[in-house]
């Protein structure tokens, strides 16, 4: 009988919820995803020009979709020089030159976060997976190891002939298997820690790019009330909103604000899927800035 409440308390012991730590899951934690250089910005300023009826000529040829693109690529200057000019002058192909190359330009830079979003999503779904996988396993032993004690514990009260040596075995093997069934209905699961020096979600829910993490064109685009479908939430407050509202059920507290939108922290696994899913979904509100660069190129190649 001591021996089998020995069992059941190694059990419960070796159950409890364990922080993992494997050349693995160092190999994932580390995020290989960040860019592996710092991008200079500060040379695509471009000098603020008064040009004559600016407004009223750009008004005239674009749509205030395609206007107000323009300004956050910063091409309106060339624009705006562009429609002024007459003829087909070099000047009026050198202008659309560098228009061109901003549009470019913009397209790289939507791609470039989607893919540093797109890459950080499957290293996060992998992690869960491997943690997820784990936790099955140990889910799975702790259903044999249930079903097996209750076998035994059956065949050894039938054996033994003493009454009270007979009730013993069978309540001592009762509260076992009973205790192993108890962690396959509510595992703790193993856990990992995950630190993060850049978090692209963090941007979002914070509407903070003082990191410069997110390239100036992209963080006017998505703070711009225009380039929704409501028009009534610029894309940060949607995604923000539907995080809020899907993952967290409405409300966040401190602890978990911090685990998903700071630094980081223990995640398990379902918190990794989580984090996973937000990722996925804001790398495809970024990648569908490009139908709004689109339609500007059309308008572009009509004038």
């Amino acid at each position: 009988m001591k021996q089998l409440i020995f069992l059941l308390l190694s059990i419960f012991v070796s159950s409890c919820s364990t922080v993992l730590n494997s050349t693995k899951i160092d190999y994932l934690t580390s995020n290989y995803c960040q860019p592996t250089i710092e991008y200079d910005y500060s040379k695509l300023e471009i000098p603020k020009q008064n040009f004559i009826q600016q407004d009223s000529i750009l008004n005239a040829n674009l749509s205030k979709h395609d206007i107000l693109i323009s300004n956050a690529i910063g091409i309106e200057v060339y624009l705006t020089a562009y429609l002024q000019i007459k003829k087909d002058t070099l000047k009026k192909l050198v202008l659309k030159q560098k228009i061109t190359d901003r549009l470019i330009l913009t397209s790289i830079e939507i791609n470039a976060l989607a893919s540093e979003l797109d890459c950080n999503g499957e290293r996060i779904n992998k992690l869960a997976d491997y943690v997820n996988g784990l936790n099955n396993k140990k889910t799975k032993n702790l259903t044999v190891a249930s079903v097996t004690i209750g076998a035994l514990t059956t065949v050894a009260a039938v054996l033994v002939k003493n009454n009270n040596s007979s009730n013993a075995v069978a309540v001592s093997g009762g509260l076992l298997s009973a205790g192993l069934g108890a962690l396959t209905i509510a595992p703790k699961g193993k856990k990992i820690e995950l630190k993060l020096q850049r978090n692209l979600l963090g941007n979002i829910w914070y509407n903070d790019n003082s990191n410069r993490a997110y390239p100036n064109s992209i963080w006017i685009i998505i703070n711009e009330k225009q380039f929704s479908n409501s028009g009534k939430n610029d894309l940060q407050e949607s995604i923000k909103n539907r995080w809020l509202q899907y993952n967290f059920n409405g409300k966040i507290d401190a602890k978990t604000q911090k685990l998903f939108f700071d630094d980081g922290g223990i995640y398990t696994a379902d918190d990794l899927y989580t984090r996973a899913n937000m990722l996925n979904e804001l790398q495809a509100t970024i990648r569908s800035l490009e139908q709004d660069l689109k339609s500007l190129s059309l308008k572009l190649n009509s004038l």
